[in-house]
């Protein structure tokens, strides 16, 4: 495995990418094969704010980038992986953790995710730890 950067992900990003709409799941996708790419979560999780906020700004939303719930998704999927070693792939990921489809899942963890303190940095869970 080797150091990724912002065109690693935006390349990653266009393989999964399914459509015009990039919604929960094509994000899913992202984090994993970013996972599946990454010399370490913390890489994964680097090229994913690099790349995510990079897409936001170029499409004009730079709002819509949330840090804490990008890093969150990767660590959640690094997790589902970590303790699941059968686990080679995102839809076996899902039918282990079938809670990983709710885009939702964060409010579990965040009494307000989207905060602008959530939006612009890493902000800890006050709700609920990661697992």
């Amino acid at each position: 495995m080797t150091e990724l950067d912002l065109g690693d992900g935006l390349r990653l990003l266009n393989e999964v990418k399914t459509g015009d709409y990039f919604g929960h799941e094509s994000h899913l996708r992202f984090a994993w094969a970013l996972l599946d790419e990454a010399s370490s979560v913390d890489s994964a999780e680097h090229v994913a704010k690099l790349t995510i906020r990079h897409v936001a700004e170029v499409g004009g939303n730079p709002g819509k980038y949330n840090c804490t719930a990008t890093i969150f998704w990767i660590r959640l999927l690094a997790h589902v992986r970590e303790t699941n070693k059968g686990v080679t792939t995102l839809d076996e990921a899902l039918e282990v953790w079938p809670d990983l489809r709710d885009p939702l899942l964060p409010n579990r963890h965040w009494s307000n995710i989207n905060s602008s303190e959530a939006k612009q940095h890493w902000v800890e869970p006050d709700l609920l730890p990661l697992p």
